[in-house]
């Protein structure tokens, strides 16, 4: 293993696959706020990041210091030889894996760390794809091992990491995710325009960001809906999150229960939308719904607080430590007073506001943070 003088100024080279490739999902958020962060600071001499997808987008040719290394590795055999040659050849100091250690190589050269965002394909497989639950399985265990430095997204997650794999205590640091500064309160009156141009949405509605698979318990926010139709029939869903491949058959059910409860001119999937409109969204909403049973960290909520929706969501783990008292709690059991609240909302925007007011802000993550994470 190289021998790394602990100075200021260092090379690092960062995966950056989810930034490149995972659009619409937590990793590509994470990944392109800590690309962003770095590229602002000057903490290193050169900044390198693994790229997959060229020609860049606009907002990733504006970070002026970050060097996109086209290194074409053939991640589905996790074959990382031309990855180790290139951190040999430039001399990298420190190499960082976003995602959940998938890129860390079997080749020990400089220092090695990775970020784990969830568990989840371990302690629920029943719910995983059967080919990523394997990769899952035989990559994660070896890259905690060869990693100097474990970063978990949340204590939760630090947590699991020790219980299920005896990662080594020593080595974890907690470091919640960054929330982009682009999440601010966009303004009703134009979100509301922006939408009904854009989008052809043009009747109030409730919102949820994410993917559409289990764990998201968008039964429940359909039945949620349901209720809110027997007092407002005007109200709608709209669902922001790709609905394709391995995610189609639970897509599908989701369909069908809507079709069975007669909501099909109330429930709007729009698959994958722009990053950069997602404020838009948020701040045109009546609230924002996320009822994920396990969640690691509660990015997208925290996205949402931040354009003034107020949320309302499952009472996780994850959720009443870090959230506390900055989110609607809802019971699944019976959605009466959800519905009432969401409603009412509606009807006067001084209750909207209100219930907002009453909502304390959670704690965000800063650069120092995020940076924090090179010491």
């Amino acid at each position: 293993m190289k021998n790394i003088c602990r100075r200021i100024f260092m090379k690092i080279c960062i995966d950056g696959i989810g930034a490149s490739k995972l659009s619409g999902t937590d990793m590509f958020s994470y990944t392109r706020e800590l690309l962003s962060t770095i590229n602002s600071s000057n903490k290193f001499t050169q900044v390198f990041t693994v790229w997959d997808n060229f020609p860049l987008k606009k907002y990733f040719v504006r970070l002026q210091n970050i060097n996109y290394i086209p290194l074409n590795i053939d991640r589905t055999s996790s074959n990382y030889d031309d990855l180790v040659s290139f951190l040999k050849e430039s001399s990298i100091d420190i190499y960082h894996s976003p995602n959940n250690g998938f890129s860390i190589p079997k080749e020990k050269y400089c220092r090695y760390i990775c970020t784990i965002h969830s568990l989840y394909p371990v302690k629920h497989k029943k719910f995983t794809d059967e080919s990523y639950y394997n990769k899952f399985t035989s990559i994660v265990p070896n890259s905690l091992e060869n990693c100097d430095k474990i970063i978990a997204v949340s204590e939760f997650t630090k947590q699991e990491l020790i219980s299920e794999y005896n990662a080594d205590e020593n080595k974890i640091a907690v470091v919640n995710p960054k929330c982009s500064p682009i999440f601010i309160n966009m303004g009703t009156d134009f979100s509301l325009s922006f939408l009904k141009k854009h989008y052809n949405i043009s009747r109030p509605f409730i919102f949820y960001a994410g993917s559409i698979t289990e764990r998201k318990m968008l039964d429940k926010i359909i039945m949620l809906l349901k209720e809110i139709n027997k007092k407002n029939n005007n109200i709608d869903l709209v669902i922001a999150g790709c609905y394709k491949g391995k995610r189609e058959p639970y897509y599908k059910k989701i369909k069908d229960l809507i079709i069975e409860n007669h909501l099909e001119d109330n429930v709007h999937f729009l698959g994958k939308i722009k990053f950069s409109h997602m404020p838009v969204f948020y701040t045109a909403a009546i609230c924002t719904i996320d009822f994920s049973t396990y969640n690691d960290f509660p990015l997208s909520i925290i996205e949402a607080i931040n354009c003034s929706s107020f949320v309302l969501c499952n009472k996780t783990p994850t959720n009443t430590t870090l959230l506390k008292k900055a989110v609607v709690y809802t019971n699944f059991d019976d959605f009466n007073l959800a519905s009432d609240i969401i409603v009412s909302a509606e009807n006067d925007i001084n209750v909207k506001m209100k219930i907002i007011s009453l909502l304390s802000k959670p704690v965000l993550t800063t650069d120092e943070d995020t940076l924090a994470i090179y010491d």
